[in-house]
């Protein structure tokens, strides 16, 4: 492979040509940041690069490969690249949150889970965009409109919009995002890329790091392959805090696969499902069966769980950051949100989660007789990225996402696993994400699943068309 070829390969094929010396990791990160200074003015995917970061860790990947004897045990992802969603914190680096107020709020020292990727051999590139606060598709009047590679005109989701387009435009090799109401999962689908949400509950970062109260979302990330996934949970499971998992997650690979019961439905929640992405998911459906699983259509009762949606989420949120003499300056949507969640007391946000406990019982139930439900990840193919704008009033974004096509959300409020693989393509050209959703703790059953479908219909070689025509000749030495 090319250089340029192998910044489209996994993260495990990559770590793979740096421990064998076919390539350096300071080539590879090189070949990144020029990526990344030649296409992302058009894509908007970062809001921050970290150069001389990432090519300090790779010149300290580099000298570890060289010093390691044969047999010695490396990180499984030294020297290759990650980037972070602008949420988390990175040593130095500006923790905007897309938000004007705290474009100067610079992080001192990394989040636990920057650490665990860091331990991982990751070297970082820089931090991925958001909207304001995580609560839209990728705009804001900090950091502008985030775009998708596979078409400039579309969005790349939100609210891990930032991450998809980079993982997807060949700007990083795997891309830390986080999930509230399928803000890794609906990227990923609209991208092209895999995207998984664990368990809530899976792993913890200790006293040091996460929400103070039980809440909706969840660290998670966004990859080229299903190996890639599988081995990036144990990443973030890696851990004094994290419970101790029965086995990795990467080693249910190589497990064997027995036929599973397997629900279909493209009911969607809200809103209107487009005919190709109702087929989608279908369509996986019929190759499970075809591979030997039990598949059949049911619908788990959505209403059950998403009666219970109507929570914080996560508390205090925006309001910990924001102080009351500050709302006004937030995005105009945000305004409302900054007020209930100020607003909200110790005894509702505990009613609310015994709502939301109670609902997942019951919602829960749906897999009883079941092992894994198939639906679309989301039931439109990327839309505009006029759809959902940065300056929308509070009640025109409700408006908007009212009828939002989301099969995520149900899922962070009932804490499953889930993940949506890129198996579709739409015939605008855009990918099609279909979602995987398990019992709790059962990422094993999934990942061995997702498996299957990726060797019977592969993605890896797809590459974006959106930017095609922008990227620079490849300087080189000398």
């Amino acid at each position: 492979m090319s250089i340029n070829e192998l910044r489209f390969a996994d993260a495990t094929a990559q770590a793979a040509e740096i421990r064998s010396g076919t390539v350096s990791s300071r080539e590879l990160t090189t070949a990144y940041l020029e990526a990344i200074e030649s296409l992302d003015d058009a894509l908007r995917s970062y809001v921050t690069t970290t150069s001389d970061l990432a090519l300090d860790a790779a010149d300290a990947a580099d000298e570890r490969v060289r010093a390691a004897a044969d047999g010695d045990p490396l990180p499984p992802f030294l020297g290759v690249t990650t980037s972070f969603k602008d949420v988390v914190d990175v040593a130095g680096v500006a923790t905007t949150h897309s938000c004007g107020l705290l474009a100067d709020n610079v992080a001192a020292v990394d989040d636990p889970v920057v650490r665990r990727f860091r331990d991982a051999g990751f070297g970082v590139l820089g931090k991925t965009n958001v909207p304001e606060f995580c609560t839209s598709m990728t705009s804001s009047a900090l950091n502008g409109i985030c775009r998708n590679p596979w078409d400039l005109e579309a969005t790349p989701g939100g609210s891990s919009g930032g991450a998809a387009a980079a993982l997807a435009a060949g700007l990083c090799a795997v891309a830390h995002g986080t999930d509230g109401a399928g803000s890794v999962r609906v990227p990923a689908a609209f991208c092209g890329v895999v995207g998984v949400k664990p368990t809530r509950g899976l792993f913890t970062l200790g006293p040091e790091a996460g929400t103070a109260y039980y809440g909706a979302s969840e660290d998670g990330v966004l990859t080229r392959s299903v190996r890639d996934a599988a081995v990036m949970l144990d990443v973030m499971a890696t851990g004094r805090w994290s419970p101790v998992p029965d086995g990795l997650h990467a080693d249910a690979l190589h497990s064997a696969v027995t036929p599973l019961r397997v629900a279909v439905t493209a009911d969607s929640p809200i809103g209107e499902v487009d005919p190709e992405t109702a087929a989608a998911a279908h369509a996986a459906g019929d190759l499970l069966e075809s591979l030997g699983h039990h598949v059949s259509l049911a619908t788990p009762e959505w209403f059950t769980i998403l009666a219970a949606a109507d929570g914080p989420g996560s508390v205090p949120g925006m309001a910990g950051l924001v102080g009351p003499d500050d709302v006004e300056m937030l995005e105009p949507r945000n305004q409302r949100v900054w007020r209930m969640l100020a607003e909200m007391t110790v005894v509702d946000h505990a009613d609310w989660v015994d709502r939301a406990r109670r609902a997942t019982r019951e919602f829960c139930r749906f897999w009883d007789d079941i092992d894994v439900l198939v639906t679309p990840s989301c039931g439109i193919a990327a839309p505009s990225v006029g759809f959902a704008p940065w300056d929308q009033t509070s009640e025109e974004h409700m408006a908007t996402f009212m009828g939002f096509p989301n099969f995520g959300q149900a899922f962070n409020v009932s804490g499953q696993p889930a993940l949506s693989l890129p198996l579709e393509m739409h015939s605008s050209g855009l990918p099609i994400g279909v979602q995987l959703v398990g019992r709790h703790l059962e990422e094993p059953t999934l990942l061995r699943l997702a498996a299957q479908l990726e060797e019977a219909r592969p993605w890896i070689t797809r590459r974006p068309r959106g930017l095609e025509g922008l990227e620079s000749p490849r300087r080189t030495d000398g």
